[in-house]
């Protein structure tokens, strides 16, 4: 048998899914809407299945079709076999969608905290597969269908389920070299200094203010992602603001230190959130109680 004779010896799926649609409908522009294709498009997959078959499935009058005598005895058998395939392919899809659960998360926070705990998570629960979006908009979570979304927020955003995952201090930070170079910022001088700003902790005159801290004259350098914010600082730029999670490793491994000691409570704090209207699929309520038991405190 030659390829195309093998290929011919197959039933047209597709033309058979158009043919069931248009038999349920008795119309070609009803079963083009609902296959969102054009009714000429369905005549044409008709007209393949009819040549397949080697019958005429449809009497096509001036407004309307009809079934013919062997048209409406294919139709008895193959509605339910093609209700069959639809079922099973959406119970599978379903199970898909029972061990995927699709995480919104900040880019800093997805970079700097969430990627170095993935082995432990991939290790503990090999069955889950993350999908992970990084975006700062709360409203994906929605938008995007996303199971969970990490957010920073200045309070619970009473829309949704919101858990408090860590609420963060803003601290001044800056390299071993930076501060060596500027020994007066021991003592909160920051004459001379390049203070970096980020669009996260956007709190240099809150700082300034509440702890009296001499300016000078000072340069300034504005930045719109944290993780660019705590690069700048380690590459001896300029003094930055951090907060005490994102800040956690560049100061544990002495990349970044606390040049002078002045602390304020960060104006957004890190939320855990999901919707109210539907329920977490096992896998989403896994993965929700990973994330508190790894970066809640």
């Amino acid at each position: 048998m030659t390829e195309k004779n093998a290929v011919m010896s197959q039933p047209p799926l597709k033309a058979i899914q158009c043919f069931c649609l248009a038999a349920q409908h008795l119309s070609f522009k009803k079963a083009a809407d609902e296959a969102s294709v054009t009714a000429g498009a369905i005549s044409q997959q008709i007209k393949i299945l009819e040549n397949w078959l080697g019958l005429t499935l449809f009497e096509r009058r001036a407004r309307s079709i009809a079934l013919t005598e062997a048209g409406n005895a294919y139709y008895r058998r193959m509605a339910p076999l093609m209700d069959e395939l639809v079922g099973v392919s959406q119970s599978m899809q379903q199970v898909d969608r029972l061990r995927t659960v699709r995480l919104a998360l900040p880019p800093a926070f997805a970079l700097m905290r969430l990627g170095p705990a993935l082995p432990g998570f991939c290790t503990q629960h090999p069955d889950i597969e993350l999908r992970l979006s990084a975006s700062p908009l709360l409203y994906s979570l929605q938008e995007a269908a996303n199971d969970l979304a990490i957010r920073y927020l200045p309070q619970a955003d009473e829309r949704y389920d919101t858990t408090l995952l860590s609420r963060l201090t803003v601290l001044p930070l800056c390299s071993p070299a930076y501060l060596a170079e500027h020994p007066a910022l021991a003592e909160g001088k920051l004459h001379g200094v390049t203070l970096i700003h980020d669009i996260l902790h956007q709190d240099w005159h809150r700082l300034v203010r509440r702890y009296d801290l001499a300016l000078g004259v000072t340069r300034h350098l504005h930045v719109d992602q944290a993780l660019l914010t705590h690069q700048a600082a380690e590459s001896g730029l300029g003094v930055a603001l951090g907060d005490t999670l994102l800040s956690r490793d560049a100061l544990e491994h002495g990349r970044l230190v606390i040049p002078f000691e002045a602390r304020l409570p960060a104006r957004r704090h890190l939320f855990l959130a999901h919707s109210r209207k539907r329920p977490l699929s096992p896998a989403a309520g896994t993965v929700k109680r990973w994330l508190l038991a790894t970066f809640q405190g």
